[in-house]
């Protein structure tokens, strides 16, 4: 009896830690929105950082669908608000050529970092943010993490050393 107890106990320990461990839900992201005014775009700004924030952790093959709609209504928010800008130089992004799709996750990550910093201009950070979440989306997949474009940045991110790895492609790559 003590067996039975202590085995379901045990995989009740295993289904929480999974169910932990996953990305939580996309948020709900409105059927219909027009953004026309600064005032538009401010209302929906906590919605688009949520919504940011979970396609920089939520695995790319994962809600696809959601992933999708959920990454135009962030891209055409960023595109017309007037509240920040960020200007993302392709030719800093050595896994672009292989890997288009990781484009807009680097900008995700940009603009997540750039909304709680607005007032931050420096290409470094920027960069850095970007690279981190691609960096976390990449390691979580099995095709992206074998990807030869991509192997730098993913050794940087297990060494912890993802600033030095920004720092040495800003200086490097002659735009």
């Amino acid at each position: 009896m003590i067996r039975i107890v202590f085995i379901s106990l045990f995989v009740c320990l295993i289904q929480a830690q999974i169910a932990f461990a996953q990305p939580g839900r996309c948020p709900q992201i409105p059927q219909d929105y027009v953004w026309e005014k600064a005032e538009d775009y401010e209302n929906d700004r906590e919605l688009v950082k949520k919504t940011l924030r979970w396609l920089c952790v939520t695995p790319l093959g994962m809600d696809v669908q959601k992933r999708s709609v959920a990454n135009a209504f962030v891209m055409e928010w960023i595109a017309g608000t007037p509240s920040f800008t960020i200007e993302i130089k392709s030719e800093f992004l050595p896994f672009i050529e292989e890997n288009p799709e990781l484009l807009f996750t680097f900008i995700h990550g940009a603009a997540y970092y750039k909304m709680d910093h607005p007032e931050e201009n420096t290409e470094l950070k920027i960069y850095n943010e970007g690279f981190k979440a691609v960096a976390n989306l990449a390691a979580q997949s099995k095709d992206l993490s074998k990807s030869s474009s991509l192997k730098p940045l993913l050794k940087a991110a297990r060494k912890n050393t993802i600033r030095d790895y920004t720092k040495q492609i800003l200086a490097t790559v002659q735009p």
